[in-house]
C-alpha cells in the first residue's frame, strides 16, 4: 500500500508538471477572428462526435446572440487529458475561464481558491437559479453550503433491449425487465431459445457486459440497498465493499457468466454485440443512444430504467429506498463547469453570462433532448421541447424515471485510485471466478487502506 501510495504522488507530481501544450489548433479556425472587439472567453471541454457537434452549435448560437462576450471553444479530447492540462494550466497561471471537471477536481480548486463561488454570481440574479436546480444535480455540486460548480453534462445508465429478439424468444417487446431477477429470466429465455431452435444464432448470449465495469458493480450495491463510502463508528471513513449487498452485486455477474447467459467483453464490445444483434440486452450510458443509433439498422431496440430489486425493511437502507417497492438506484455519471478565478472580473461575468445561458431552460432542455444528457434544471424537465421529445421518442423516458433514484460516487481527493483498484480486483473476479465474497473482502481492505488518507 506504501508503494501504490508514493507511486500515486509522484503521478500527480509528473501531472502538475506537464507543459501545456499550444491548443489553437483544437479550435475552430472560424473562432480566431469571429471574436472582434468581444471580451473573449476560454472554454476548455471533452465533447467529441456528435455531442461535440452539438456543442460547437449552442456555442456559435450564444457568441452570436450577444455583442459583449466571445466563447472561444476548446475541446481537449478525453476527460483524462482535460484534467491533467487543467491542473497543469493552474500552476502555469494559464487556466481557462470555463472547464468541465469532475467534482473530485472541484474539490481541490476550492482547496487551493481556484475557482469561483458561483453562490457569489447568483446573488445578483432575479430569478432563484438553485431552486431550479434538479435537488441531486444541486447537492452533489455544493460543497459546505455552497455552490461552487454547475450540472452541466449529467447521465444515468439504461438498459438497452432487442425488441424484435424479445418478439421472437416470446417476452413482451414493449417492457424490459424489472427486476434483477426478471432480468435473469429473460437471460435465461433468450440464451435457451438460441441454443435449442434449429437454425438460430448459437452465438446469441442474453446479456453483454463490459469487464471491470465499476459504473455498473456499483449501480448493483445501491441496488441491493448497500452504501459505497461511510463514517465507521470511530469517525473513519471506510468501504461498503465487503458488507452482503456488494457480494450480491459481484455474485450477480458471476452467476450469469458461469451459467452462461452473459457474455463479457472490454471496451464497449458488449456496445457492439448489441449492435450485431449478438446480445439480447446491455446496460449503459443513456447518451450511448446518440453513438449506437445510426448503426442499429437490423432490428427495433427499446430502453428501459435499470432493473431493480424488491428490498425488505432491513435492507432499504439508503434514503431513495423503500420496503416491496422496486429499488432503482443508479449513479450519475457526467461532469460539471467551474469558473475559474483569473483575476480579470470581466471574464468571470462573461463566463458566468454564458453557464446562464447555456443552462437556461430552454436552451438546457435542447442540450439534453439533442445530446440524452439529463436537463439540469426543473424547469427544463417541465419544458413543452423536453414534452415534446418524450411524445416523439419513448425511448427517452427511462432516465427521468430514475431521476428520484439516483446517488453520485464519493467526492473524494483519492475517488479515481479507488476506481482504479476496483476494477482490477473486478477483471479477476471474473477471469478466475472465485467466491464473490472473497474478491469483495480484498477489495475493501485495499480501499480502506486508501481512506485512511483520504481528504473530504
Amino acid at each position: 500500500m506504501r508503494t501504490f501510495l508514493i507511486a500515486t504522488f509522484i503521478c500527480w507530481i509528473l501531472v502538475i508538471g506537464l507543459i501545456i501544450q499550444d491548443d489553437a489548433q483544437n479550435a475552430r479556425p472560424s473562432d480566431a477572428a469571429a471574436g472582434g472587439d468581444k471580451i473573449e472567453v476560454v472554454f476548455w471541454h471533452a465533447m467529441g462526435g456528435p455531442l461535440g457537434i452539438v456543442m460547437n452549435d449552442l456555442v456559435d448560437r450564444y457568441n452570436k446572440s450577444q455583442n459583449t462576450y466571445f466563447v472561444k471553444s476548446v475541446n481537449m479530447g478525453s476527460y483524462d487529458t482535460l484534467a491533467k492540462k487543467v491542473l497543469a494550466s493552474l500552476v502555469a497561471n494559464e487556466a481557462p475561464d470555463i472547464s468541465q471537471n469532475y467534482e473530485t477536481l472541484t474539490k481541490k480548486f476550492i482547496k487551493h481558491s481556484k475557482i469561483v463561488c458561483l453562490d457569489d454570481l447568483i446573488a445578483s440574479e432575479s430569478e432563484d437559479v438553485k431552486g431550479d436546480i434538479i435537488p441531486v444535480l444541486l447537492e452533489n455540486n455544493t460543497f459546505d453550503g455552497k455552490l461552487y460548480s454547475f450540472p452541466f453534462n449529467k447521465s444515468v445508465p439504461v438498459l438497452y433491449y432487442n425488441k424484435t429478439m424479445f418478439a421472437k424468444v416470446g417476452l413482451d417487446p414493449n417492457r424490459g425487465p424489472e427486476t434483477l431477477d426478471e432480468m435473469v429470466e429473460y437471460c435465461r429465455k433468450i440464451t435457451k431459445y438460441h441454443q435449442e431452435t434449429p437454425g438460430a444464432d448459437r452465438s446469441v448470449y442474453g446479456y453483454g457486459c463490459s469487464k471491470a465495469n465499476v459504473w455498473s458493480f456499483l449501480n448493483r450495491i445501491i441496488q441491493y440497498g448497500g452504501r459505497i463510502v461511510y463514517d465507521g463508528p470511530d469517525g473513519v471513513m471506510k468501504s461498503g465493499f465487503g458488507e452482503p449487498p456488494a457480494v450480491k452485486a459481484l455474485n450477480f455477474l458471476q452467476s450469469m457468466l458461469r451459467e452462461g447467459i452473459a457474455r463479457e467483453g472490454q471496451g464497449f464490445d458488449h456496445q457492439n454485440d448489441f449492435i450485431a444483434g449478438k446480445v439480447g440486452m446491455i446496460e449503459s450510458s443513456i447518451v450511448s443512444k446518440v453513438f449506437m443509433e445510426a448503426d442499429i439498422k437490423a432490428f427495433d431496440y427499446g430502453i428501459a430504467p435499470l432493473p431493480g430489486q424488491v428490498l425488505g425493511a432491513a435492507e432499504a437502507t439508503q434514503p431513495s429506498t423503500a420496503p416491496g417497492v422496486i429499488n432503482r438506484g443508479v449513479i450519475l455519471s457526467g461532469s460539471n463547469i467551474n469558473i475559474f478565478n483569473n483575476g480579470d472580473p470581466k471574464k468571470v461575468a462573461g463566463a458566468w453570462d454564458f453557464v446562464k445561458w447555456f443552462t437556461s431552460t430552454d436552451v438546457g432542455a435542447e442540450w439534453a433532448v439533442r445530446t440524452t444528457y439529463l436537463p439540469v434544471r426543473k424547469s427544463s424537465v417541465d419544458s413543452q421541447i423536453v414534452k415534446k421529445a418524450l411524445e416523439e421518442d419513448t425511448n427517452l423516458k427511462a432516465p427521468f424515471v430514475q431521476l428520484d433514484y439516483c446517488h453520485f460516487e464519493p467526492r473524494l481527493s483519492v475517488w479515481f485510485e479507488i476506481r482504479d483498484l476496483m476494477a482490477d480486483h473486478l477483471e479477476r473476479a471474473t477471469i478466475d471466478m472465485g467466491p464473490a465474497e472473497l474478491y469483495c473482502n480484498q477489495m475493501a481492505a485495499d480501499v480502506d487502506a486508501i481512506l485512511k488518507h483520504a481528504t473530504r
